[in-house]
């Protein structure tokens, strides 16, 4: 039997939290050179100055990376969710096996009305939730509803892996 496999890589939207810290953190920077720039050759302007310097490496190190994109891999039955930063850095968000999910089905339905206590972790690229599927996983944590974006091949992959498992 020749193996299932199929790769789906989206951009992701950035989310209005990250978007928010960016801007706090280069509102934060422009403050403290508009300080450092009225208190000029004194002890003050020092203090500003290292203050400065600290936030910029603080916005450097903690500034959320604007260009985000998500790639989901299925292969036999696994589900690998990874995020790409920058185009560069890639980090294995998490690893799920069929045999430990529920079921899938469109994370709008109404299949998750009774699981609204259900810990939701958001891999969806943001810009067509119509689009957007579920799972419900068994994790070493517990129970959790993972959502993110496939495309209509691994939809067809995970129908032809396990059929009772999704709902449309």
């Amino acid at each position: 039997m020749e193996p299932l496999y199929s790769e789906t890589y989206l951009k992701a939207k950035p989310r209005k939290k990250s978007m928010m810290l960016r801007y706090a953190l280069v509102l934060l920077m422009a403050f403290l050179v508009l300080a450092g720039l009225f208190f000029t050759a004194t002890m003050r302007s020092a203090l500003i100055l290292m203050a400065v310097i600290l936030a910029d490496v603080l916005i450097g190190i903690f500034l959320p990376a604007k260009d985000v994109a998500f790639e989901y891999v299925f292969v036999d039955g696994q589900i690998d969710f990874d995020c790409i930063y920058k185009g560069e850095k890639r980090k294995t968000l998490q690893r799920i096996d069929m045999e430990k999910v529920d079921f899938f089905a469109p994370a709008r339905s109404h299949e998750w009305d009774s699981y609204q206590h259900v810990p939701i972790v958001d891999y969806a690229s943001g810009f067509e939730p119509e689009k957007d599927y579920a799972a419900l996983h068994q994790g070493e944590k517990g129970m959790e509803r993972i959502v993110f974006t496939p495309d209509e091949k691994m939809l067809s992959m995970i129908d032809r892996k396990s059929p009772s498992k999704l709902k449309k």
